[in-house]
C-alpha cells in the first residue's frame, strides 16, 4: 500500500512546488511592477512645470558654464556630470543650473520657449534635431545648445554619442542641417538682442 501511494505523494509534492514556485514570481512581478509604478508617480510629482523667468540669466553665463563641461564623457540616460551626459542630460544640467526648470527628454524641448528661425538663434538657444538613423530618426531624438551663429555659420555645443563621445562644440555640417527641427529660446535676454537689431 505504502508502494502505491509513493508516486501519488511524488506527484502531489512536485504539483504543489510548482505551484509556490508561480506563485512567487507572480508576486515578485507585481511587487516589481508596483516599484515601477510607484517611481513613475515620484518622478511625475516631483516636476515642476517649466519655469521661464529667465530675466536674469544671461547667455553668456550658460556657455560660459557650458563649456566647463567640455571633454564630460558621453553617458546615455544619465544628467550627472560625474557618470557623464546623454544630450538632453546635458542641456537639463546645463539650465538647472541656473534654476531654469526645463524637460529631461529632447523630445519635450519642442513646447518648451518660443520657436526662432535658424538665422536668428543665438547663444544659449537650445537646438533640435531627429535621431540617427537607428535612433528616433522621424522625431526629435538630439538635442543642444546654440554656441555661436555669426559670419563662420551656426556651432552648438552638445554631448554627443559620435566619435567625441562626450561634450563638444560642432559646427552645423550638412548631416545636422538634414536632421535640423527647430530652434527654442528660453533665455528672455536674447528676445532683447533680437529686438535691438532691429
Amino acid at each position: 500500500m505504502t508502494k502505491r501511494l509513493l508516486p501519488l505523494f511524488a506527484v502531489l509534492f512536485l504539483a504543489t512546488t510548482v505551484a509556490n514556485a508561480a506563485h512567487a514570481r507572480k508576486s515578485h512581478r507585481a511587487c516589481h511592477h508596483n516599484h515601477r509604478r510607484e517611481y513613475r508617480d515620484y518622478t511625475v510629482a516631483a516636476y515642476h512645470p517649466i519655469d521661464l523667468n529667465t530675466d536674469s540669466v544671461s547667455a553668456g553665463s550658460v556657455i560660459g558654464f557650458a563649456q566647463t563641461l567640455i571633454g564630460t564623457r558621453y553617458r546615455a540616460a544619465s544628467s550627472n556630470p560625474l557618470y557623464g551626459f546623454d544630450c538632453s542630460g546635458f542641456v537639463s544640467y546645463v539650465f538647472k543650473s541656473f534654476n531654469v526648470n526645463v524637460p529631461r527628454s529632447s523630445g519635450d524641448f519642442i513646447n518648451a520657449g518660443e520657436r526662432i528661425s535658424m538665422e536668428d538663434a543665438k547663444p544659449g538657444d537650445v537646438i533640435l534635431f531627429t535621431g540617427t538613423r537607428t535612433h528616433h530618426p522621424h522625431s526629435i531624438g538630439h538635442v543642444g545648445i546654440v554656441f555661436s551663429n555669426d559670419g563662420d555659420g551656426l556651432k552648438f555645443i552638445h554631448s554627443t554619442s559620435g566619435k567625441e563621445h562626450g561634450v563638444t562644440i560642432t559646427a552645423m555640417d550638412d548631416t545636422y542641417k538634414r536632421r535640423f527641427v527647430q530652434v527654442v529660446r528660453l533665455l528672455k535676454q536674447n528676445d532683447d538682442v533680437v529686438l535691438a537689431s532691429k
